[in-house]
């Protein structure tokens, strides 16, 4: 009922408010929300240049401004923030859990596609790098597999940086906040003659953590990176645009943070952990962008070269017995090239045709090291595991999409297709030590190939009622390669099966989009219906996670952005999403019927922003901030034993700005409310019944302030 009351209420309200005015930009953080007032608000994720309104999809818009007022943001900020957007706080940069509209993973390739500057991130170990200097981040729900392909079966998240300035500029930041957390960064702007422009940047975040490890009684989740990055752009005339830049990023962390659930209700923010635990990760990558403009049409060239290197050591019974650790180190190359040609705007079609290729070298090297209580995991007497996993793919696309408009009067008909192949090479080999033995016993000698290919078609029309309301239909395909483990739990057979199949899915939406005359009340919103097939789910097994295919489920929801001026510079905002999200067809019949795993009910951010000028030769306004951002039920587990309830966290954020400084306060979960981010079933709860459901707790509060000086 709760669904159907939902669909029913937006379907009322869609009817004489739904709105996304494309002046209207909602710039927000997980600290706090407030609306901003644009002329013009530019998407580039349709690989063109649109107004808001014109696109016929769910989008959120957030602005790079009110990032530098948090200290060490990232994409996790954008939880709650975003309707039906979560990616969980906790965890590691190795694997963070994104879902939008219920459709996600825990582990594996991420279900969201990600560029920066128009350039891929395809593995989800490069998601979470620190977000500074940004101009806008454009958050697209559903799928957007026809004009970027894999990974982006559910959504995309295009970030854009703020390119070089004309002019010489300096920006200098620095924050402090709860458990020693401080974060730095600094920007210039060094313009060469009026050719050559460039830009310097550099970021720096540290943190103590809040977690403690009772076994040695030191903190457990100490955190620190540094963010280098250099951008080029160069114009030779009005025709010839070439952009450029390198990014270097490093980062440190400690172990996850882990802990029996029962002792966690009793004392939050612990673990136990007998061994060491960490990760380490450096990513570097590069890029140039040409873009070449005719009289009629515009060709532009993306070329990308990146490589991730980390390192896991963990403690991976998560206790402070000595049953085993493991450790991974893995390096990853990845090329991309793309060519896009697209016709100028015009008055009665717009077209986009483009290619894409991509080339991923990929090497694990995993060792499990097993102590002297094994056998609370282990029925063999072994000492240490080894597996070497390298997988090379490559790909291909071509893709097309054409916009008729004013097909009718006021109506835009858009139609696309994307045709993805791509081919994946295995080489895989596992050996064992028993704790008898002076060498290495070798299982398994594996080379396979497999290749995923897929048509992606989408279809949408989009009616402007006039110059204040629209509506659209949507309807289009996502898709999300197979792949291979990294691992086996199979050790003693004669075969081994590490690889997992693509996964596909429709989504249907219907949505409106209103903004009132004078942009003081803008309302937006979306229902939509998503069959997902041959779903890739995470699976804790005793040697570690695997990815593999359990069945099929579907997602119906409804969304809805919302910001109203209701007194001069006071504006209440609202972003809200629901999703009923469940198995109905499961390998394991049991289970058909229940919720998708780590995907929340709900989420919700609402609160009320004032601005007030002020007559000053330092500060030129004042902005206050409260908001609350909830979540809906969340399970842990396919069975649905492990949950979390709803809960809500209340933040603020005080800042004062001025042409050249701003200084900020912040408070984030304010109350200090107490939630789970994580639940798993442990791998030695069988034995350890005390450790059978294992998880970690959420953030606490956390108080912090910023400046920033502008020259």
């Amino acid at each position: 009922m709760r669904i159907i009351y939902s669909i029913l209420l937006l379907t009322c309200i869609s009817g004489h408010l739904f709105a996304q005015r494309s002046e209207t930009v909602q710039t927000n953080d997980s600290t706090f929300s407030a609306i901003k007032q644009l002329k013009e608000v530019i998407i580039t994720a349709e690989k063109r240049e649109l107004s808001i309104n014109e696109i016929p999809v769910a989008l959120s818009v957030i602005s790079g401004k009110n990032l530098l007022n948090e200290n060490n943001p990232d994409l996790r900020n954008l939880s709650g923030i975003v309707p039906n957007f979560y990616m969980q706080e906790g965890g590691l940069k190795l694997s963070t859990p994104l879902y939008i509209r219920g459709i996600g993973t825990v582990s594996g390739t991420p279900p969201v596609g990600l560029y920066v500057d128009g350039v891929p991130i395809f593995d989800k170990n490069a998601f979470i790098f620190d977000l500074y200097d940004i101009k806008q981040i454009e958050v697209l729900r559903g799928p957007q597999t026809t004009l970027y392909g894999r990974n982006s079966i559910i959504g995309l998240i295009n970030i854009r940086t703020n390119p070089p300035a004309t002019k010489f500029s300096l920006q200098a930041k620095a924050g402090i906040s709860s458990y020693n957390s401080q974060n730095y960064m600094f920007m210039a702007n060094l313009p060469i003659n009026k050719v050559l422009y460039n830009k310097l940047s550099f970021a720096y975040n540290r943190t103590d953590g809040y977690f403690k490890n009772d076994f040695t009684g030191g903190k457990s989740n100490k955190s620190d990176s540094y963010d280098i990055r250099y951008q080029g752009s160069v114009f030779t005339d009005a025709t010839w645009k070439v952009a450029f830049g390198l990014n270097y990023n490093h980062s440190f962390d400690d172990g996850y943070a882990y802990h029996a659930i029962d002792s966690l209700k009793v004392h939050r923010h612990r673990v136990n952990y007998n061994a060491d635990a960490s990760y380490k990760r450096d990513l570097l990558s590069t890029y140039v962008n040409v873009q070449k403009h005719f009289s009629q049409t515009r060709l532009n060239w993306i070329t990308s070269y990146s490589r991730a290197k980390d390192k896991q050591v963990l403690d991976a019974d998560f206790t402070y017995h000595d049953v085993f650790q493991n450790g991974k180190e893995s390096q990853q190359d990845l090329i991309t090239q793309e060519i896009n040609y697209q016709s100028s705007r015009g008055d009665k079609i717009d077209w986009t045709v483009g290619t894409f290729g991509f080339y991923k070298d990929l090497t694990n090297d995993y060792l499990a090291t097993f102590g002297t209580e094994r056998h609370l995991l282990l029925p063999l007497d072994l000492d240490q595991a080894l597996y070497y996993n390298n997988t090379s793919t490559w790909g291909i696309a071509g893709y097309g999409q054409i916009t008729v408009k004013n097909l009718l009067p006021g109506m835009f008909v858009t139609a696309g297709i994307r045709y993805d192949y791509e081919k994946a090479s295995l080489s895989y080999r596992d050996s064992l030590l028993f704790h008898d033995a002076d060498r290495f016993t070798g299982y398994h000698d594996w080379d396979e190939k497999h290749s995923y290919a897929a048509w992606l078609p989408k279809f949408s029309v989009l009616q402007k009622w006039n110059e204040q309301l629209s509506t659209y239909l949507n309807i289009s395909k996502g898709y999300k390669a197979g792949g291979y483990n990294i691992i086996s739990n199979e050790m003693t057979t004669q075969v081994v099966e590490l690889e997992y199949d693509k996964e596909s899915l429709w989504n249907y939406e219907l949505g409106a989009k209103y903004f009132s005359v004078n942009g003081r009340f803008n309302v937006n919103g979306a229902l939509f219906y998503i069959d997902w097939k041959d779903q890739q789910i995470f699976v804790m097994e005793m040697m570690g996670p695997i990815i593999k295919n359990a069945g099929d489920a579907r997602s119906i929801g409804a969304e809805i952005d919302l910001s109203w001026e209701c007194l001069p510079q006071l504006v209440y905002f609202l972003s809200s999403g629901y999703s009923d999200s469940e198995y109905y067809h499961h390998l394991t019949k049991e289970y058909e019927g229940n919720k998708i795993v780590m995907a929340p009910e709900f989420t919700m951010n609402t609160g009320i922003s004032y601005t007030q000028a002020i007559k000053s030769s330092l500060f030129k306004s004042f902005t206050a901030t409260t908001s609350v951002t909830g979540f809906g039920t969340q399970y842990f587990d396919e069975a649905n034993t492990m949950k979390q309830d709803p809960y809500f966290l209340w933040n603020m954020d005080l800042g004062i700005s001025g042409k050249h400084i701003d200084f900020h306060v912040w408070g984030k979960n304010i109350l200090d409310k107490n939630f789970f981010c994580y639940m798993f079933n442990s791998p030695v709860g069988n034995n350890l019944p005390e450790y059978m459901k294992s998880g970690q707790s959420g953030a606490p509060s956390r108080f912090g302030a910023s400046i920033t000086i502008k020259l």
